[in-house]
């Protein structure tokens, strides 16, 4: 039987929830009906990854410039490999993938996903840059809405996602599928020595932890995260993993609140199963996400979890039950609640013992992958 050709496209590969994704798709679809390969960046995790995968990997250079030679570059790779299916994830990815597709003479199955609608967040903090995030929405939703007539199938990773492209037009309900991220629950189920993981960090055992997972991106909120952690009476740590184009701004910002003793950037790492099983409570305060994996991989963990009220994460997290839901920017209720958790160990303990509800099989990678497969075939 001959296997089924499929390319997946993402731009960037460096560390993160996308590209995460893209790795387990890969993983669990490769096999006897797919034959994966993956386009992206020539060098950064994702690639490292693959190749340890043996997945052959295309190097790709887009970005959201318009410039023909990416056109080029995606034209190029699809026209000499005759894919069956062409799956593109993100915003860049969707754009010059779906338009490369276009210029073929067998046209292939194209897919999208979304991974969060990020353009059609507002948050300039003043007048001029908000009109100018709005305009730079509605061309991307022009364009999103244009290409959509060359794509075969949208896929949207949690209900909100959905909800918002069929709002905005760049999504048909009969033609839009939801599957969830999905993590490799075995994996990390099973925590690494709390003592040991500790020591390879450089804290004491004893020492409260919140962690955090995040591109240093405005979108993460680590903004608010510092101004609350600085009312935070109890004796606590704060420790970030991520990099991004605001880390200096965050450092100083840390510095300005006096709390740069107890607050330190790990930058970005791969080790995320040693680096939550030494955490105490996940903390993400988001101004907006998709369906964030680190905030299953810290539930599969059993760690309790603060984070915002939106978009995606109510679909994982029920507020008080198995962790705490907070407005986005509301930092005197996040700092009550971290005060609440280094101190109340009683909650933390019940927050943590109903973890197993919210990671069932739909948020497992194999589950994610085999959805996304009868979608390939036209069986879902």
């Amino acid at each position: 039987m001959q296997k089924i050709r499929l390319l997946l496209i993402i731009d960037d590969a460096s560390i993160g929830g996308g590209q995460m994704h893209v790795l387990l798709l890969a993983k669990y679809l490769q096999g006897d009906k797919f034959a994966v390969e993956i386009a992206t960046e020539l060098d950064g995790w994702l690639v490292e990854e693959a190749h340890k995968l043996d997945i052959v990997v295309h190097q790709i250079s887009i970005s959201n410039n318009l410039k023909w030679k990416y056109f080029q570059n995606i034209r190029q790779i699809l026209r000499s490999q005759e894919f069956d299916i062409i799956h593109t994830h993100g915003g860049t990815a969707g754009f010059w993938g779906r338009l490369g597709s276009i210029s073929l003479k067998q046209h292939p199955v194209v897919v999208h996903t979304y991974h969060g609608l990020h353009y059609l967040n507002i948050s300039a903090n003043n007048k001029i840059k908000a009109i100018k995030q709005q305009v730079k929405s509605e061309i991307f939703k022009l364009i999103d809405r244009v290409i959509l007539s060359y794509t075969d199938r949208i896929i949207c990773v949690c209900r909100s996602d959905y909800e918002k492209a069929i709002s905005a037009g760049v999504a048909i309900p009969n033609q839009t599928s939801i599957v969830y991220n999905g993590i490799e629950i075995d994996f990390f189920i099973n925590p690494v020595c709390r003592e040991n993981v500790r020591r390879i960090f450089g804290l004491t055992p004893t020492e409260f932890i919140f962690g955090n997972i995040g591109r240093l991106h405005e979108q993460k909120g680590h903004k608010y995260l510092l101004e609350a952690f600085a009312k935070v009476t109890n004796p606590a740590r704060l420790l970030i993993v991520g990099d991004g184009e605001l880390r200096d701004e965050l450092i100083t910002l840390a510095n300005k609140l006096e709390i740069s003793d107890r607050v330190s950037f790990l930058g970005a790492r791969s080790d995320v199963k040693e680096f939550l099983s030494a955490i105490d409570v996940f903390i993400m305060p988001s101004l907006w996400e998709g369906q964030p994996i680190a905030l299953l991989e810290a539930l599969a963990l059993n760690k309790p979890c603060i984070a915002s009220d939106v978009d995606g994460i109510p679909e994982i997290i029920t507020d008080g039950v198995n962790g705490y839901l907070v407005q986005p920017r509301d930092i005197d209720k996040l700092a009550r609640i971290m005060n609440l958790v280094v101190t109340d160990r009683v909650t933390i303990e019940q927050l943590s013992t109903h973890h197993g509800t919210a990671i069932d099989p739909k948020f497992s990678a194999q589950n994610m992958a085999l959805e996304v497969a009868k979608i390939y075939l036209g069986e879902n």
